[in-house]
């Protein structure tokens, strides 16, 4: 949660929080093994590529009650970009939302990776495209708040091309409860954009995703594998001495 320097006076604070969304974190949680997540083939929220030889890219998706609209280093093909609501997930509430973010960097780099940064862009689309940021709007167009992931993450690209592997992103309990009060306070069809500026790439296109939470499979960690090696090793061992004292 971002908060306003305490040196403000009282008015000028609560004017700022009077005009100003809230605003949360959005927290990785795991990474996942996706199968045919390509473009035009999932659900993709952003299409983000850099222009030219920029090493860091900016855009998100803007929406003003009817119409979304890209911005920024955002593609703007049909499948590259939309706007949401829950009823297109099949959700209804805010523990069930999951953000996946696609890399395909290319490279030596080893592992291929990004950083969450603040946005490049001015006015209204900075606000709306720092870090990785989800924005909240009413059915008419309204900004209600804004879940944002923290600049500076380093996001390690989990395989390589559009669709093999992504990071997911989704609220804390607290974030999650924050946004179901937010809903439950305006009534209609809540209505949710992705924005998100990215820094150290090295040209190839990034994509973010909207997901049920429980569609997603976890990718095994490397402790895991290990773990599961060497329970396999001892059920050999013990079949072996079975064997043995038979």
């Amino acid at each position: 949660m971002r908060y306003k320097p305490i040196a403000l006076a009282a008015a000028a604070l609560a004017a700022s929080l009077a005009a100003a969304p809230a605003s949360a974190d959005l927290i990785p949680l795991t990474q996942v093994q996706l199968q045919g997540q390509g473009v035009g083939a999932t659900f993709t929220t952003l299409f983000l590529q850099g222009a030219g030889a920029s090493t860091t890219e900016s855009g998100g998706v803007s929406f003003n009650g009817t119409t979304a609209t890209p911005f920024g280093d955002a593609g703007t093909g049909a499948s590259q970009f939309r706007s949401f609501t829950f009823a297109d997930l099949a959700i209804t509430n805010p523990s069930q939302l999951a953000l996946i973010v696609n890399l395909a960097e290319p490279g030596s780099e080893s592992p291929p990776s990004v950083t969450t940064a603040a946005s490049t862009l001015s006015g209204t689309n900075a606000i709306l495209s720092s870090g990785i940021t989800l924005n909240v709007y009413s059915a008419t167009g309204t900004l209600l708040e804004q879940h944002t992931a923290a600049n500076g993450l380093t996001l390690n690209q989990v395989a390589s091309g559009l669709g093999g592997s992504g990071l997911v992103f989704g609220l804390t309990a607290a974030e999650q409860t924050q946004l179901a009060n937010t809903m439950a306070a305006n009534a209609g069809n809540e209505v949710f954009t992705v924005g998100a500026t990215f820094g150290n790439s090295a040209g190839g296109p990034e994509t973010i995703s909207a997901a049920r939470l429980t569609q997603v499979a976890a990718v095994p960690e490397p402790e895991t594998y290990a773990l599961m090696l060497a329970g396999i090793g001892a059920l050999g061992f013990v079949a072996r001495r079975r064997r043995n004292q038979s």
